[in-house]
């Protein structure tokens, strides 16, 4: 049997090609992920960066927070 992704002679019952590593049983795949909506347009980077500058402000707005009280003598 031919493996599909790189054309390698694999055996009959293989379900993953020891040349390029690919699941060539389709029972062992990963499912391709939905390619639609706003999200599809954007790559996991992107996202993640987002995230990442989202966290970073609700931390900076908590320390200027605590800071501000801390002058007033609230934590006194």
């Amino acid at each position: 049997m031919l493996c599909p992704f790189c054309k390698s002679e694999i055996p009959d019952d293989a379900k993953k090609c020891k040349n390029c590593g690919e699941w060539v049983d389709p029972a062992y795949r990963k499912p391709k992920k939905n390619e639609e909506g706003f999200f599809s347009m954007l790559s996991e980077t992107v996202l993640n960066l987002l995230w990442f500058l989202f966290i970073t402000a609700i931390i900076a707005v908590a320390v200027i927070l605590f800071l501000q009280a801390n002058a007033n003598g609230l934590f006194d």
